[in-house]
């Protein structure tokens, strides 16, 4: 009886110094694991961590003024003016005018805008008894599409065509004129004008910078393709006969300052 009492007495002792030599073993093995974690979590740096870098679209809604050189051929042009005043025009023209634009978001990055451009020019005699004027003007719709780099700076290439009107208008005056005699056809007091409408195309490269989230500076570059259409005199009677090189094709340059918002 004593032998069954012992066994059953040591059969528990051993069971426990297993278990806890068990305990003790699996205690050493999860330390060392955890120490090797923590070096490895030591050694890890967030900035290892590989990062999308994300631009949110190109957004601009903006208005300005501009100032464009067309450098269109004039050599037609001061062919015909050349014999009545004795002076020639000189290329490039320069045009006034204006560009809104703005970005339309369903499409990122492209913008769609309206401009406007009109270039006066004048030639007079000696005596300004004769003068010519010769008026270049454009309207149209721009799409464009930005690139944007860097932040403030954009590339933007895209396309702008409308419809233009030209005018030539010579007049001559020898001295005062009565009311009465007006209507009446003279030889050395007249004014004569001829006239053409026509469509246009022009392919751009906008370089853009805006110095602020409401201010940008432009300069671009394009080649102007003008279809004109048919010359008329005086808004009536066709004109045949009319030189092609007198026409508003050409190289473009441009510069502008348009304020509204810039998200870039």
């Amino acid at each position: 009886m004593n032998r069954r009492m012992n066994r059953s007495l040591f059969m528990p002792v051993s069971q426990k110094l297993s278990i806890i030599a068990f305990a003790v073993l699996f205690s050493f093995l999860g330390i060392c694991t955890a120490s090797a974690q923590d070096d490895k979590l030591n050694q890890f740096s967030f900035e290892d961590v590989p990062t999308e870098d994300v631009r949110p679209p190109y957004f601009a809604v903006a208005g300005g003024f501009t100032t464009t050189w067309l450098f269109t051929n004039l050599t037609d042009l001061n062919g015909f003016t050349n014999g009545i005043v004795g002076g020639n025009y000189t290329s490039p023209l320069l045009m006034f005018g204006g560009e809104g634009f703005a970005a339309i978001g369903f499409i990122p990055n492209l913008r769609v805008g309206i401009m406007g451009a009109t270039s006066f020019n004048l030639l007079q005699n000696e005596a300004k008894t004769r003068r010519t004027e010769f008026t270049l003007s454009l309207t149209g719709i721009g799409i464009d599409y930005a690139i944007t780099p860097v932040k403030g700076f954009s590339i933007i290439p895209g396309v702008v065509g409308g419809l233009g009107v030209s005018n030539i208008e010579i007049t001559q005056t020898s001295g005062s004129q009565a009311f009465t005699q007006i209507t009446t056809p003279s030889a050395t007091n007249y004014m004569r004008r001829l006239r053409s409408n026509f469509t246009y195309v022009q392919p751009r490269l906008n370089i853009e910078y805006a110095f602020t989230s409401f201010s940008m500076l432009r300069v671009n570059a394009g080649y102007n393709l003008s279809f004109m259409g048919d010359w008329q005199a005086d808004n009536a009677a066709p004109v045949t006969g009319v030189p092609a090189g007198i026409n508003a094709t050409g190289l473009s340059i441009q510069a502008g300052l348009f304020v509204g918002l810039f998200n870039n």
